[in-house]
């Protein structure tokens, strides 16, 4: 959301990856015409979309950032070796043709497609492939880098050959191909700097390409007219139908809900579950999809009053999911049940563990030493239970109602919305207690994204036991021991009260009924190729 840097520049930037929701593989389903918004006339090409996006990203390098308003466009300007299908999770040929892992899981060879080409004319060549990894390696191990961990090299066989190589398995690398995070760029984008990248100043081979973006504004793409490789899934085997696409950068959601109504813009992003009924009919629908991934979570700094287990897991039991989901939100959430979205791989529920429990949660504060004070908010050696919790603004709906819940406990959720880049700086300083992250992704190598205590590690976990079964997940060769390390990863992170899980997120949009072929990818981004306007 923000590509502001002080210190540690690539950090910073790569931080902004962990302000986006991270969620599991799931069929999107629609209201109106349908899930994307077909009326079964043949489309027509040509037009303008109008998009209300939530934010300015402030980073539209898909590289450097995974937050959900910034891939929603630069998924549209960079194309993977691979696609994911939404509905099965199977993943499919893209840029490579076909593609094959070795036996050990540490190698994979991709064919590519002839004829591609980037923006700038230049083929989709394995050279292009073996630059594109081997600068993204060079950036700090967060967010798009961390999915070529162990990357020993690109081997170049002929100019559409090419065997990209790790030190051992590596069991998420294949659907990592499918983001837009690693989406292949013309090497000339390397040249340009990462603060430039940031704005824009790279170089896909997507059916739409940049035309300007403005800060605090809008961004605008144009089609590709002579795009012709689409993913293998796509129903439109040719350029986009639309000629532009226009995202205006619309924060407050009331407004984004007015700008659709009255005609102003065609998608509404990120709809507040209260808007969500007027858009069931009357010439509209809701594109909605749950997210695969890690669900939304208070996340915990280890350091400072939640460096007590005892506190972390009162925490665990203080939160009433149920009950937030229907004071808050629409059927579109549910309560979460594990630390995964029900919709990724490798999910298991664990809702036993989440079960709502305060009088639990109060006998934990009490043998931990903090007993009922003044109001209701329980105090240690004269000091109260008070959490501040670092919220990027605009505040989420259901802050507000998990800081009421954790009152009845005798906990003080000091509630503290800052702008973007404020956050994200004070993200990387430790200066909260609470944050809420988490990632959007069909593949449960998220866990690793956010809990290894060898990468960021912004929240202070303690190396252990949890940083082997993230690594043996990741090598694992077959299902079964991925599954199992898997598990022991979900519980290990559970039985330490490492994180409290709130909700299953969703992604819900308002959209015209004039919009057609509209629909979201795998990781619920934003599916253009197909769109237009009827």
């Amino acid at each position: 959301m923000s590509t502001r840097t002080t210190g540690s520049r690539p950090r910073l930037r790569l931080a902004i990856a962990l302000l986006a929701v991270v969620l599991p593989v799931a069929a999107c389903s629609g209201e109106g015409t349908g899930s994307s918004g077909t009326s079964g006339g043949a489309p027509r090409d040509g037009g303008t979309l109008l998009v209300g996006s939530e934010a300015d990203p402030s980073c539209l390098d898909p590289q450097q950032t995974g937050q959900f308003g910034a891939v929603d466009i630069s998924r549209s300007l960079v194309d993977g070796l691979t696609s994911q299908n939404p509905k099965t999770g199977k993943i499919v040929p893209w840029l490579a043709k076909s593609f094959t892992t070795s036996a050990d899981g540490s190698a994979f060879t991709f064919v590519l497609r002839e004829g591609a080409t980037f923006s700038d004319g230049k083929p989709v060549d394995a050279a292009a492939v073996k630059t594109t990894f081997d600068n993204l390696v060079k950036l700090p191990a967060n967010g798009a880098p961390s999915y070529l961990i162990g990357y020993k090299g690109t081997t170049i066989t002929d100019a559409h050959r090419l065997t990209v190589k790790f030190s051992s398995a590596n069991a998420q690398f294949l659907q990592a191909t499918s983001t837009a995070g690693l989406g292949i760029l013309s090497p000339a984008s390397f040249k340009a700097s990462v603060a430039d990248r940031c704005r824009g100043a790279f170089i896909g081979s997507g059916p739409y390409v940049l035309d300007h973006y403005t800060t605090d504004q809008e961004v605008v793409l144009k089609k590709r007219k002579d795009y012709a490789w689409p993913s293998s899934i796509a129903t439109n085997k040719g350029a986009a139908h639309l000629d532009e696409v226009k995202f205006s950068f619309i924060p407050e959601g009331g407004a984004r809900t007015g700008a659709l109504t009255s005609g102003q813009v065609q998608v509404a992003k990120a709809l507040q579950p209260t808007d969500e009924a007027q858009f069931k009919g009357n010439g509209f629908r809701v594109l909605s999809a749950p997210g695969p991934g890690l669900v939304p979570p208070l996340s915990l700094n280890h350091k400072g009053i939640l460096a007590d287990y005892k506190v972390r897991a009162a925490l665990l039991k203080g939160v009433d999911r149920q009950e937030l989901v229907e004071s808050v939100f629409s059927s579109s959430y549910k309560p979460a049940t594990s630390i995964l979205s029900s919709g990724t791989p490798y999910y298991k529920d664990f809702s036993d563990r989440l079960r709502y429990d305060p009088e639990g949660a109060k006998s934990l504060l009490d043998s931990a030493g903090w007993k009922p004070g003044k109001g209701g908010i329980r105090v240690k050696d004269g000091k109260p239970l008070a959490l501040t919790w670092l919220i990027p603004a605009p505040m989420p709906p259901a802050n507000e109602a998990v800081q009421q819940q954790l009152r009845k406990i005798g906990v003080d959720v000091k509630l503290k919305p800052v702008a973007p880049p404020v956050y994200v700086e004070q993200q990387q300083k430790g200066q909260f207690d609470l944050t809420a992250v988490g990632v959007t992704r069909a593949d449960p190598d998220v866990l690793r994204n956010i809990f290894y205590s060898k990468g960021d590690n912004l929240w202070h976990l303690p190396a252990g036991k949890l940083d082997t079964y993230l690594e043996q997940q990741a090598l694992a060769t077959d299902a079964k021991t991925r599954q199992t390390a898997v598990t022991r990863a979900v519980e290990w992170i559970l039985d330490h009260a490492d994180t409290v899980p709130l909700y299953e997120g969703a992604q819900v949009h308002g959209v015209s009924d004039k919009v057609q072929g509209f629909g979201l990818d795998a990781s619920n981004r934003l599916d253009l190729h197909d769109t237009w306007l009827g």
